[in-house]
């Protein structure tokens, strides 16, 4: 009985020397999957409430929640994957939270944190408020692969207990 216990003892500490082994050589090539991260400063130091991006990563577009005065900001858009930005003043200042994105980049749709869901059908260039969106807290968007359809998540509720989607 005695080498019984023994054996499982040792294949129960083989076992894991294995897969630590496993572990060690095979979760860093899972975990970077050759991804390199490059911070972008064109744009510069701003809260940002959202990103989102084309299915190809060309198109980005950024929202910003809050200003540097406390005020709301700006959304930014980018057509060379990020190396560059423009401020899009035509959407206003606001408080903006989640942003998504059409897979081409040319449909836009973001939530302002204190009024309504806003969209572009030109890559950010102008805005329509929709104001069907009732005025809420919206945080979060998504939207379909062609634009057309969206999906957003009120954060606060008209009491401030929880929105809703």
């Amino acid at each position: 009985m005695k080498n019984n216990t023994v054996m499982k003892t040792d294949s129960f500490s083989a076992k894991s020397i294995v897969l630590l082994l496993l572990m060690i050589l095979f979760v860093p090539a899972v975990s970077y999957a050759g991804w390199t991260w490059t911070q972008q400063t064109s744009a510069g130091n701003r809260d940002w409430g959202g990103i989102t991006s084309s299915s190809d990563g060309t198109k980005l577009a950024a929202a910003v929640s809050w200003g540097t005065d406390g005020s709301g900001g700006y959304i930014y858009t980018s057509t060379d994957s990020g190396a560059t930005w423009t401020e899009q003043t035509s959407s206003g200042s606001r408080y903006w939270g989640g942003i998504t994105s059409s897979s081409d980049g040319t449909k836009l749709a973001a939530g302002d944190e204190v009024s309504y869901i806003y969209t572009s059908t030109d890559s950010g260039a102008t805005w329509i408020e929709r104001t069907s969106s009732d005025s809420r807290f919206w945080q979060s968007i998504t939207s379909s692969s062609d634009g057309t359809k969206l999906a957003a998540g009120d954060g606060w509720g008209t009491d401030g207990s929880g929105g809703y989607i």
